[in-house]
């Protein structure tokens, strides 16, 4: 952490966080050269999230038959015969300046000499989709760090603590610098702006700024469906307004029109890949067993050492109690932070396979870190504790560093749940088994 006095405004603040955009490019970048068994930058859900703009851009349609060939992608073939990617159409649409960069880079480069493949495949390609995601994240936290200074929750300092500690104790690391070509880096970014262009409330909004909302909460639900909750958070907004008469009926209703056009809107593109693929406008590809309402794993889904969100990852802990200052503060803000992780815990928890496979801890969640921020940035403003909560959220970044290494680098199972002694003993061993294997891997070359 950086002593208070060297974070005195916003502009060092700000300075401190695109610095951390910056780490996180060049390990990114770092491990670039390293091995892989699929040769792959983007991997898991990634390479379906990586076809869907390979395939608008290079093929311009949304038939993935030689996308998923190339790379080595095995879906089934829905009803109309085409294959299947379940996957939101958000995160391939965000990439797309990038990809087309990458792909103007290969071009030029093929011009000079080099033989580089033109087809969306290769390292540049993907690179570039990778880089996409750490800038866009990157953007988000600075986007939450802005908002929260828009909040009465405290100066720079405490804004920025809260900020750097949710891009560092949570699993939103892994998912920038390790697996960047998931959805879940992406996640930070839109709901941040959804926060940037949504908070304060207002009855005084124009028509315009609905017009943002919309656009913005759109752009929410089309990168990870289940965030598209939000958007009951503007028309809760207007039906308040409403009620204590600083909208009239007439002009509440309006505005829930443009809101909800302009969400509708924003959203087509997903309905038009579901329509091109599934062969309707809505559906849940993942087929109708997926959710079970009725059956939510909460307890697991928040302690399970199977990717538990907060046995995984405590600093969630210590947002939550955020919550109790926040809610002195900033009731509107804290019933946000409430509403959305209820409904996030709804929805994860109800889902079949709750511990979500292959899973940094609970991965899920990523998109409630903007949010959290809020809260964690509250409970540094209780200056008694602040120096004690500024070593526990040290003590948590070094925890979830240590906890990617060991399931980044294979010393735990990356779908099972883990035992006790994995999860305490063996996490603080951990740089002596990296040491310990370094050690045998020069002893194998000499």
């Amino acid at each position: 952490m950086l002593p208070k006095q060297k974070i005195g405004n916003d502009k060092k603040a700000i300075q401190c966080l695109v610095l951390s955009c910056f780490i996180c490019v060049a390990v990114f970048l770092l491990t670039i050269p390293l091995p892989r068994s699929d040769g792959h930058l983007t991997g898991s859900d990634g390479l379906s999230y990586y076809a869907i703009t390979q395939s608008m851009i290079l093929d311009q349609d949304l038939d993935f038959t030689n996308d998923y060939k190339w790379l080595g992608v095995s879906q089934g073939l829905t009803a109309i015969g085409v294959p299947a990617n379940p996957f939101a159409i958000g995160t391939a649409l965000l990439w797309i300046p990038f990809f087309l960069v990458a792909h103007l880079v290969s071009v030029l480069l093929n011009l000079i000499g080099f033989q580089l493949p033109l087809n969306g495949t290769g390292y540049i390609y993907e690179a570039g989709v990778c880089l996409a995601t750490i800038i866009y994240a990157s953007l988000g936290f600075i986007l939450a760090y802005r908002t929260i200074r828009k909040t009465s929750v405290g100066d720079s300092f405490n804004s920025w603590c809260g900020t750097i500690a949710m891009w560092w104790a949570t699993p939103a690391i892994y998912y920038i610098i390790a697996e960047p070509s998931m959805s879940h880096g992406l996640t930070v970014f839109t709901l941040a702006l959804f926060m940037s262009v949504w908070y304060p409330p207002s009855p005084n909004r124009s028509i315009r700024d609905w017009v943002k909302i919309g656009l913005a909460t759109g752009l929410v639900a089309l990168v990870r469906w289940q965030d598209g909750i939000i958007a009951l958070i503007p028309l809760v907004e207007i039906c308040w307004w409403m009620y204590q008469r600083k909208l009239t009926i007439v002009c509440g209703a309006y505005r829930i029109f443009i809101f909800v056009t302009t969400l509708v809107i924003a959203f087509l593109p997903q309905m038009l890949m579901w329509k091109a693929v599934y062969g309707v406008f809505l559906t849940i590809p993942q087929g109708s067993d997926f959710l079970v309402w009725d059956q939510p794993q909460i307890i697991q889904t928040l302690f399970s050492t199977r990717h538990g969100l907060i046995s995984w990852h405590p600093i969630f802990l210590l947002a939550i109690l955020g919550l109790i200052p926040l809610w002195k503060k900033d009731k509107v803000f804290a019933l946000v932070i409430i509403f959305m992780f209820v409904g996030e815990l709804y929805v994860n928890s109800a889902v079949c396979r709750w511990w979500a496979d292959d899973a940094f801890g609970g991965r899920r969640f990523t998109s409630l870190v903007p949010l959290f921020a809020v809260s964690l940035a509250s409970l540094l403003t209780m200056e008694k504790m602040q120096k004690w909560i500024i070593v526990c959220i040290v003590i948590l970044i070094i925890w979830n560093g240590l906890s990617l290494f060991q399931y980044r680098l294979g010393f735990v199972s990356m779908s099972a749940a883990l035992t006790l002694r994995e999860m305490t003993v063996d996490r603080v061993l951990i740089p002596l088994e990296v040491f310990g294997k370094f050690l045998s891997w020069v002893a194998l070359r000499l």
